[in-house]
C-alpha cells in the first residue's frame, strides 16, 4: 500500500471533485422537463439491445475490440454487459500473463475473486485507485481483502507479482486524482495485448446506478505498450516531467492527462472544437450537409466547463445538429446553451431518482463525443472520443485517458446511443413529482436541504 502522507500532495481540487455536488447543489438546475420513463422494455438502439445470457464465462473466452454500453433501468444482461465483458476477458488470462487495472475506485466483490483466482494461477494482477476510495476514513473491504490476497508471492520474479496500489493524488502529477479507468490485459484467450478503457469503474455502482461505455482494442501492440508505459508510471505515485503524453497508430490516437508539462498550453478539447466546421458535410456524413454533434457527458461546470459549452453554443448557432446528455452541468453552462440565437441547444439530463426520496440514484457516467462532418479539413470525417475525463478543470491536472478513433461505424453506435437516451430519459410522472416535493417541503421545515446530487459521485 501507499504509505505517504495524503496531506503531502492532494491538491485542494481533488477533494473538491470528491465534494462537489453536495457543494453546487444550490448550483445547479433541475433536468429539463421530460415526458416518458425509461426502462426495460424501451426500445435501445441495435448495439444495445439485450444479448442472450451467456454461459459461465469459459476458459478460453476471446474479447471482442468495439465497443459495449450498459443500461442501468434495463434487464441484467443490458445492465451488467459490462461487469460481464471484463469478468469473462479476466477468467480467460492464462498463467504467466499479466493484468493490470486503473480504476478510480474498485468495489466489485465478483471482480475481486476474479483477480484472486487469476493471480492463484500464476497471472500477474496490479490494481491501482485513488486514495480517496480506500483509507481509515473510507474503508474499502474489498480492496483490502484484494490487497491480503496478492501478499505472499515472493518467489515471483518481480514482473510478475501482484500487488495493489493507492496514490495520494494524481499518480504522475502533483495535484488532481487518480481518475483512469482502463484495464490491460497481455493474453485474453485467443487475442494479445487486450486494452478496455472508458467510463467505467470497477464497482457494483457502476453496473447498477450509472449508463457507462467501454472501448476494447486488442492485437494493437503500440497501443498497449503506451497504456503499460503509463500504467508502470503511475504505480510509483510520483509525479513525472511530462505527464501529458500521445500517440498516433493509425485511426487511434490516445491521450494521457494530466495536461501538463510541454504541449499543454491550450485546452485540448477546445483546440479539437476549433477544428470543426457546420456547414459543408458531404459523402452523406452530418445531417443535410451540417456537422452532427452528439455528447454524452458526466459533468461540466465552472471556468472551463463554460468555455466550453460557449464553444458548443456558437457551432450550434453556426448551424452544427448538436444533442446532449448529461448529468451535473453548473447553472452558468446551461445558461449559456440555453439562451442562443437560434433557440436552446438541444440537451436532456439523464438521471434518476428512483425511491422518490429527493435525491438522484442513478444517473449518466459517460464522458463521450462523436462527429460525423467537417473536421480538421476532412469534410466527410467520422471520429469519436472517449475516456474518462469530465469536462472541468480538475479533469486537466488528474490521471485520465481520452481516445480519438476514426471509424464510421463506431461513431454510428456513440451517436445512435445518445439520440436514444436523449429521447427515452428518466423522468417523474406529475404524480412522482409531488411526492418528491413533498418530501423536499418536508425536510426544509425540519432545517434540512435535500441536495437533489448528493448521492452521485463525479468520477
Amino acid at each position: 500500500m501507499n504509505g505517504s502522507d495524503p496531506r503531502v500532495r492532494r491538491h485542494p481540487a481533488a477533494t473538491a471533485l470528491a465534494t462537489a455536488l453536495v457543494l453546487m447543489g444550490g448550483l445547479l438546475a433541475g433536468a429539463p422537463a421530460t415526458s416518458a420513463s425509461v426502462g426495460a422494455a424501451a426500445s435501445a438502439p441495435a448495439v444495445a439491445q439485450v444479448e442472450s445470457r451467456p454461459k459461465p464465462a469459459p476458459d478460453d473466452y476471446t474479447p471482442r475490440g468495439g465497443v459495449k454500453f450498459n443500461n442501468p433501468l434495463a434487464a441484467a444482461d443490458s445492465r451488467r454487459r459490462i461487469i460481464r465483458h471484463l469478468l469473462r476477458t479476466v477468467n480467460s488470462v492464462p498463467g504467466k500473463e499479466k493484468i493490470r487495472i486503473a480504476s478510480w475506485n474498485f468495489r466489485s466483490d465478483e471482480l475481486a475473486d476474479a483477480l484472486i483466482r487469476a493471480h492463484r494461477r500464476g497471472v500477474s494482477v496490479r490494481v491501482l485507485v485513488d486514495r480517496l476510495n480506500s483509507n481509515p476514513d473510507n474503508r474499502n473491504d474489498t480492496f483490502i481483502r484484494m490487497t491480503k490476497a496478492f501478499r505472499g508471492d515472493k518467489n515471483r520474479k518481480p514482473e510478475m507479482r501482484s500487488f495493489t496500489r493507492r496514490c495520494v493524488s494524481s499518480c504522475r502529477y502533483k495535484g488532481g486524482i487518480a481518475h483512469s479507468k482502463f484495464f490491460l490485459f497481455s493474453r485474453a484467450g485467443k487475442a494479445t495485448d487486450v486494452v478496455i478503457h472508458g467510463s467505467f469503474n470497477a464497482t457494483d455502482l457502476a453496473s447498477h446506478s450509472q449508463w457507462n461505455d467501454v472501448f476494447t482494442v486488442r492485437g494493437r501492440t503500440a497501443i498497449y505498450d503506451e497504456f503499460v508505459h503509463v500504467y508502470d508510471q503511475m504505480v510509483k505515485d510520483k509525479a513525472v516531467k511530462q505527464p501529458y503524453l500521445s500517440g498516433t497508430h493509425g485511426k487511434f490516437t490516445s491521450y494521457f492527462y494530466p495536461y501538463k508539462g510541454e504541449g499543454t498550453e491550450k485546452d485540448p478539447l477546445l483546440k479539437e472544437l476549433a477544428k470543426v466546421r457546420c456547414q459543408g458535410a458531404t459523402g452523406g456524413s452530418g445531417t443535410n450537409g451540417r456537422t452532427k454533434i452528439r455528447i454524452a457527458q458526466t459533468s461540466m461546470h465552472g471556468d472551463r466547463g463554460k468555455a466550453i459549452a460557449g464553444r458548443l453554443r456558437q457551432m450550434w448557432q453556426r448551424g452544427c445538429d448538436v444533442k446532449i446528455v448529461y448529468a451535473v452541468f453548473g447553472n452558468e453552462v446551461l445558461r449559456i446553451l440555453r439562451q442562443t440565437n437560434r433557440g436552446p441547444v438541444p440537451l436532456k439530463q439523464i438521471a434518476q431518482d428512483f425511491n422518490l426520496d429527493g435525491v438522484y440514484d442513478r444517473y449518466l457516467h459517460m464522458k463521450n463525443m462523436s462527429l460525423s462532418g467537417v473536421y480538421a479539413g476532412d469534410s466527410a470525417a467520422e471520429v469519436t472520443w472517449n475516456g474518462s475525463a469530465n469536462w472541468t478543470s480538475v479533469a486537466l491536472a488528474s490521471d485520465e485517458t481520452v481516445m480519438r478513433i476514426f471509424d464510421p461505424k463506431l461513431r454510428r453506435q456513440y451517436s445512435d446511443w445518445v439520440d436514444w437516451l436523449y429521447a427515452n430519459p428518466p423522468a417523474y410522472t406529475a404524480q412522482e413529482q409531488a411526492v418528491v416535493n413533498e418530501r423536499r417541503r418536508a425536510a426544509a421545515a425540519r432545517g434540512v436541504v435535500i441536495d437533489p446530487y448528493a448521492q452521485m459521485e463525479l468520477d
